[in-house]
């Protein structure tokens, strides 16, 4: 199962663990507080593996208004207007994040972790 922030369900993650797989959660834009709920939910549901991805967070980009109202009017041609200070959303704390999968992580008798970083 991809990873996919926002897109991945404890349900599906049961359904397919519980199918042979490996149920996943893209945590990238959850509160520690809900990496605990969905845990608690696929454990409760099924004795199948799982994973939980995280992305380590770049530096806050440099912004541009023009080119962000120029971004946003293309948009606006092809779905929903975007909101101008949809920009200023900033993403839960990284090191909460990393310490509520660690806690999780901390329960099973076979815990994993993975990094990857790159260079570029």
């Amino acid at each position: 199962m991809a990873p996919m922030a926002s897109a991945c369900p404890a349900s599906l993650a049961i359904a397919v663990a519980n199918a042979g797989g490996l149920g996943g959660c893209g945590a990238l834009l959850m509160q520690p507080d809900a990496i605990h709920k969905w845990v608690g939910d696929v454990r409760a549901g099924t004795n199948g593996g799982f994973q939980l991805n995280l992305w380590i967070p770049d530096p806050p980009p440099k912004r541009d208004s023009a080119s962000e109202d120029a971004v946003r009017r293309f948009l606006g041609n092809w779905g929903p207007e975007v909101p101008e200070k949809a920009g200023d959303v900033k993403p839960p704390n990284f090191e909460a994040q990393c310490e509520a999968c660690w806690r999780a992580d901390q329960r099973s008798s076979r815990p994993s972790w993975a990094y990857f970083l790159s260079d570029s």
